[in-house]
């Protein structure tokens, strides 16, 4: 028992200090002033498959963004069997800015390079067919990537369905994803991003040697996160402006949540940046330790103790700042039932991914 304690304690600690240094790193970035550049002309590749509940609703908010500049939406069908392709060929026949390209490879990548080489403009940024874009937001991501002499830029994406617990679990859960990738940033190591809410520059991106690692179904966006990083991580740019900010839904149910996030955890195998595979280790042990504590509550409340305790303190700090940017701070009561829930779920992932589960993109 004690050698469980000693080895959860010190697995903790590290944990801690991850957490202080992404707290540092995400007020820096939070604090930070806006760019206040010119905006520049931007082509917004969004590629889909089997979107039709919510494409319409998202091409409109695109449609709607209050840009002085000109700017264009590619919409990169991948192999769809539903209505979306006929739905955005009503919209696209009385509007000009809207773009239709049906994919000649299959998968997101594909889709996404494909609608990158169309582009009539240098600046890229690339949407989801499930989120909802706020009015200003591609000026204000135009005019940070502008002013930030950047090659990519990130910007967050949270949860707006609040309706029952588990939506609101998956608010917290993901603004603490995001936050810890705003605050890796803020530290000089990015990594990761999210591809519903990103700006790159469509020529570097265009000579690196496949930036979106095509061998892996899913993470065009971190994998692109990573080349530019080798390359050099100062062209890198987080912003978490209100303005730059993406909203989208819940997941439905927990086996259509659990499925996402093995779906994003299958590319974790791939990885070479160190950063990533250092974090990702560490949160990883952590969950396990968390599990086997109360696994052990039977037999003895201190191992519960030692995790649970000081994770759900620095937990929350982090995400009340984190919060503080996204709103909803009034969720974070639910932090001890949180912690609970997220390290079940994190050891179910890590077992899905160990095995291969659900490596695909949609």
């Amino acid at each position: 028992m004690y050698t469980i304690i000693y080895i959860s304690a010190a697995v903790v600690l590290c944990y801690t200090a991850l957490i202080i240094c992404l707290f540092g790193g995400f007020i820096k970035i939070a604090r930070r002033q806006p760019a206040n550049a010119s905006v520049v002309p931007v082509s917004v590749v969004l590629p889909f498959r089997n979107e039709e509940r919510s494409i319409v609703s998202t091409i409109k908010t695109l449609l709607a963004q209050k840009s002085d500049a000109d700017f264009e939406i590619i919409a990169v069908n991948d192999h769809s069997t539903d209505n979306s392709w006929q739905l955005l060929n009503d919209m696209a026949a009385s509007e000009p800015r809207l773009r239709l390209l049906k994919a000649n490879g299959s998968g997101k990548k594909n889709a996404l390079a494909e609608g990158m080489a169309a582009a009539r403009f240098g600046c890229i940024a690339t949407a989801d067919a499930d989120c909802r874009y706020p009015e200003r937001w591609l000026a204000a991501m135009a005019s940070e990537f502008a002013g930030g002499g950047c090659t990519l830029l990130c910007a967050p994406v949270k949860i707006s369905d609040m309706r029952g617990w588990f939506s609101r679990f998956q608010f917290v859960d993901f603004a603490s994803l995001v936050g810890s990738g705003i605050g890796a940033a803020g530290c000089g190591r990015p990594i990761m991003c999210n591809g519903a809410n990103m700006m790159f520059d469509k020529d570097a991106v265009m000579q690196m040697d496949d930036p979106f690692n095509a061998a892996v179904r899913s993470g065009d966006d971190v994998f692109l996160l990573h080349a530019v990083k080798r390359l050099d991580r100062r062209k890198i740019r987080f912003t978490c402006l209100p303005e730059t900010i993406v909203e989208t839904d819940a997941a439905p149910t927990f086996a259509a949540f659990l499925r996402q996030r093995m779906r994003w955890g299958g590319k974790t195998t791939s990885y070479t940046d160190t950063d990533s595979i250092a974090v990702a280790a560490i949160v990883a042990a952590t969950a396990v330790c968390a599990v086997a504590s109360l696994l052990l509550l039977p037999w003895s409340w201190i191992p519960a103790a030692v995790v649970l305790v000081p994770k759900t303190i620095i937990d929350t700090i982090m995400l009340y700042a984190v919060c503080k940017v996204f709103g909803n701070r009034r969720l974070l009561w639910q932090m001890p039932m949180y912690e609970i829930v997220v390290a079940a779920y994190t050891v179910l992932v890590i077992a899905g991914t160990a095995i291969g589960i659900n490596k695909k993109w949609k």
